[in-house]
Formats: structure tokens, C-alpha cells, sequence
């Protein structure tokens, strides 16, 4: 049986070398797809020959990726990575609250990882989410994210099923298609959405990292602009096409493009799962732009894809009535505890 698992837990100090004893991992859990790679491309020299003469090993620029079912116990560890701010409540019967949201912070949550690929442990220091995707059409919700990282080091096993997983999870079902409710600009949107795609980057420069006498990165990479892209997908009926040609033409009402406005809409995305009660999780990007795009092919029923991207300007009010201008506002209600980095 193969064993192809991932597993994180928050670095108290960015890249800190530690044993493989020293891994307390959050949770692990199973992947669709990971890649964890150093991108160490020699250096060749071929000195006016046709051929290659002589090779030296290349800086390493590690990085990693992986995709998996979401859940709401997992979400959080990522969204603490991506975004720059996090506040914890404790709630009843275990039922706590995570707060997450972008602000203006270069420097991200690092994390010491795993990565189980059947008999081979990868021991990952200085993980970074670079990137992160969530997806859901007909069927479950994929998490996607993309980490840079420091360095690593490895282990075999003397099998594949000689690793010892963390603890398993409570609550851990995977988010399906339906348990996915969204509201554009406070209301559900008209006609039937059969899509949605959520991609957002921190663009992190890794080139300022390495500096003279070490191959790998010596300090933290900061992140660059925070860039966040929305689509959903529906189709071209009566009941949409007021709502598509307002997002085409920028203003309500319009047969034509307006001569300066574009659209500027709050979208809400809610999952709640009916077997856990009083869990959920809510995102919240508080001012985005709207363009709408067409696919015409054949006698398949138009589709229309509203694209939006994220604006800072607006607010948003914490579980504590305090309020924070953010571009992307999450709140997550799960039994997990709450997410420290490890001594």
C-alpha cells in the first residue's frame, strides 16, 4: 500500500535545523499530488566546444507543491501561511474560531514540514506558502499551494508502511460541491454557478535570499504585492444575462461599456458541512473588481466566466468587533487548537 502524506507545524524561527526527533507536526494528511524539488541545476561551461567541458553543482532554489482534498481542519494551517495575520478564539465544546486576514507584513509564518513519498521521508525547514488555489466544481473542493523553502534532509524507511502518522483528525470530511454557498455584493447570485476558483500569490523573491558562501537561501524571502484572482463560471440565460452584461459593461443597466466605471462587488464564500453542526468557514473578499468573459462553442449552452480581482480599501469586523482593512478576511470554526509555532 503506498503512503503519499504531508504534514505541517509553525517554525518558531524561520529555517531553524533541527533533528527529525524535533518534528511535532500539527496534523499530517494525504495528498493527490506533491513535488518537493531544489531546482539545483548544474553549471556548464563548454569553453567554444559544441560539447559541455566541465560542470559545478548550482545554487539551490528549493520549492514544493501540493494538492489535496480541502477540509476544515486543515484549512486553517494553510491560511495562516498565506495571510499575514491571525487572531484566536477559544469557543465551546471545542468549537474554536480562526481569524485570518491579509495586511501589509513582508515577512510570513514559516513552517517545518514532511513530505511522504511510499519508503522516503523529505524533512522540509523554512517552508513558505508562496501560492495557494482552491477549486470546486461537481464534485469536492482541492486545495492547492505552493511552498519555497530553505533546505531539507531525508530519510528511508525500511517500508512503506513503516511511518507513523500524526494524530488522526476529528471532524476531517472532505467539502463537497454543495456544501458551498457564495453571495455577490450581499445577495446570491442570479442563475446557476457551476464553478468556483479562488488563486492567490505572495510572489515571494527568492533571488535576494542566497548571497556569497551558500548555495541554498541564508535569510527569509520577503513577499512582494499580494495578488488575488476569483472565477466563477455560470450560464447565459435570461435569468443571468442582466448580471453578465453589468459586470461587461462596468455600470447597472447598460446595453453598452460605460464611458469610466467598472464594477466594485464584496463576494462571500460559506461552506458548511450538515454532519458537523456549528463548523463552517467563511471568506470574505470585502471590495473586488467584476469582468465577464464568454465561451461559445458549438450547441453547448454559453458559459460565462466572472472574473474578479481583489481590492484593500474596505473593512471588515473581527469576532471581537474590532475592524481591519484587508483585501481577503477568513474565519474558520473547527476543533483545532490553536496554531503556535513549536519551540
Amino acid at each position: 500500500m503506498s503512503c503519499r502524506v504531508f504534514g505541517l507545524e509553525p517554525e518558531a524561527v524561520y529555517g531553524e535545523e533541527v533533528d527529525k526527533e524535533d518534528f511535532n507536526l500539527l496534523f499530517d494528511h494525504d495528498v493527490d499530488s506533491m513535488d518537493f524539488k531544489l531546482n539545483d541545476e548544474p553549471v556548464t561551461k563548454s569553453f567554444g566546444s559544441r560539447m559541455n567541458q566541465k560542470a559545478r553543482a548550482g545554487v539551490i532554489k528549493p520549492t514544493g507543491s501540493i494538492e489535496t482534498s480541502a477540509n476544515l481542519q486543515i484549512l486553517g494551517a494553510y491560511f495562516y501561511g498565506f495571510l499575514d495575520n491571525y487572531k484566536f478564539t477559544a469557543g465551546q465544546n471545542g468549537k474554536n474560531t480562526h481569524e485570518f486576514w491579509g495586511g501589509e507584513s513582508k515577512l510570513l509564518k514559516s513552517f517545518r514540514g514532511k513530505a511522504v513519498n511510499d519508503d522516503l521521508i523529505f524533512y522540509l525547514m523554512g517552508l513558505i506558502v508562496d501560492s495557494m488555489k482552491l477549486e470546486v466544481s461537481s464534485e469536492d473542493m482541492t486545495l492547492g499551494t505552493d511552498f519555497i523553502y530553505k533546505t531539507e534532509f531525508s530519510e528511508i524507511l525500511a517500508g512503506e508502511n513503516d511511518y507513523e502518522r500524526a494524530e488522526e483528525l476529528e471532524d476531517d470530511l472532505f467539502i463537497m460541491f454543495y456544501d458551498v454557498m457564495l453571495k455577490l455584493n450581499g445577495n446570491d447570485p442570479a442563475g446557476v454557478q457551476t464553478s468556483f476558483t479562488f488563486e492567490g500569490s505572495n510572489n515571494h523573491d527568492v533571488d535576494k535570499t542566497i548571497g556569497f558562501g551558500y548555495r541554498h537561501p541564508q535569510g527569509q524571502a520577503k513577499a512582494g504585492k499580494r495578488e488575488n484572482s476569483i472565477s466563477i463560471v455560470t450560464t447565459l440565460t435570461q435569468e443571468t444575462v442582466r448580471a453578465i452584461l453589468d459586470a461587461r459593461y462596468g455600470d447597472v443597466d447598460l446595453l453598452e461599456p460605460a464611458k469610466c466605471k467598472i464594477l466594485q462587488v464584496p463576494l462571500q464564500i460559506d461552506v458548511e458541512l450538515c454532519e458537523y453542526p456549528g463548523l463552517g468557514l467563511t471568506i470574505l473578499f470585502p471590495k473586488c473588481t467584476l469582468l465577464a468573459e464568454f465561451d461559445s462553442s458549438g450547441i453547448d449552452d454559453v458559459e460565462a466566466t466572472l472574473n474578479m480581482a481583489t481590492l484593500g480599501s474596505e473593512e471588515v469586523t473581527l469576532a471581537d468587533g474590532t475592524t481591519k482593512k484587508t483585501d481577503m478576511y477568513v474565519k474558520l470554526i473547527n476543533k483545532q487548537p490553536e496554531i503556535t509555532p513549536s519551540n
